[in-house]
């Protein structure tokens, strides 16, 4: 679904100016686990986008808890690296800096507390923005339902997601974007120093998920781009 973005920024940073904060790398579902007083366990990667897809203005992986409210908002980790004038202007929305910028991509670490328990990656999107970021495309995607736990008084990595473009050509063999998808990787020593360079005590014990999900090959995660 293409849309019109000439009239949008400068809509939206009138919104910006009367919101409280902006959109965080990290954002909670509406529905976390109920229990009493089940503590909190800490869950962390980073997110970005491939060096060869400067057109993705935006990159978001969707998770909520396994046993919440499913017609609830989900959780989002999200990077937000903006395209043209159109991406500039937006980019004030945003609290989700440049953390690593390498030579095959860039982006940011994510870092959220939540109440322990199971979760569950559910959605997958990606903001193509030819055109200098004046027009967009969304590109949903499907992760399978992943499932990771949070531990109370311990820390999960879920790992390094960076997303591209899948490209094909239609029936008249023009090119064209036929999808996304993000590819895994395991960053752990960079993303711990990454956390502490954000004030964070570096936690003592590390579940890192991202070898497991380094090995689903689905229409989300893959372990390389083809």
């Amino acid at each position: 679904m293409w849309f019109g973005r000439a009239l949008l920024p400068l809509f939206c940073l009138a919104v910006a100016v009367l919101a409280t904060a902006c959109v965080s790398s990290a954002r909670l579902p509406a529905s976390l686990p109920e229990g009493k007083s089940p503590g909190t366990g800490l869950v962390f990667g980073s997110i970005g986008v491939a060096a060869t897809a400067p057109t993705i203005e935006l990159s978001t992986l969707q998770f909520r808890a396994v046993a919440g409210d499913p017609a609830q908002a989900p959780g989002e980790f999200v990077f937000h690296s903006p395209v043209g004038t159109a991406g500039r202007l937006l980019s004030p929305l945003f609290d989700t800096p440049v953390d690593f910028s390498e030579a095959d991509a860039k982006g940011t670490l994510f870092v959220a507390r939540l109440p322990a328990g199971d979760y569950a990656l559910v959605g997958a999107a990606v903001e193509n923005a030819p055109m200098h970021g004046w027009a967009a495309h969304v590109y949903l995607a499907d992760p399978g339902a992943v499932t990771f736990r949070v531990e109370a008084g311990g820390a999960t990595y879920l790992g390094q997601f960076i997303s591209h473009l899948r490209l094909g050509r239609d029936e008249h063999r023009i090119p064209q974007v036929q999808g996304v998808f993000f590819v895994v990787s395991d960053r752990l020593d960079r993303d711990l120093a990454l956390l502490a360079r954000r004030g964070q005590s570096p936690p003592q014990r590390v579940l890192n998920l991202s070898p497991g999900l380094m090995q689903l090959d689905n229409d989300a995660l893959r372990r390389a781009a083809p």
